[in-house]
């Protein structure tokens, strides 16, 4: 496959200010929870927020959830949990 110089440009401009876009709002999220440091939650939201979110199969969801330390699998545990609770008595 070939692309023209002037695509390359094109694409590097679009991507260098999605780049921008992407750190400035990564920079306010920390900022509002006092940090000076963007933190990996931050540049997830702020990617999520200029890029969308991506729907994961099966197989990334479990990958995703076994990555979680024990206090955040109690909370997914008590989420599912309440939400069968709930669908009982529906």
């Amino acid at each position: 496959m070939r692309a023209s110089d002037a695509a390359i440009r094109e694409l590097i401009q679009r991507v260098d200010s999605l780049v921008i876009d992407v750190l400035s709002e990564a920079h306010r999220l920390a900022g509002e929870n006092k940090r000076r440091t963007i933190m990996g939650p931050d540049m997830a939201a702020a990617l999520e927020k200029y890029l969308g979110q991506r729907r994961l199969d099966w197989n990334e969801l479990a990958e995703e959830i076994i990555r979680q330390n024990p206090t955040e699998l109690g909370n997914i545990s008590k989420t599912i949990n309440a939400y069968i609770q709930k669908s009982k008595k529906s």
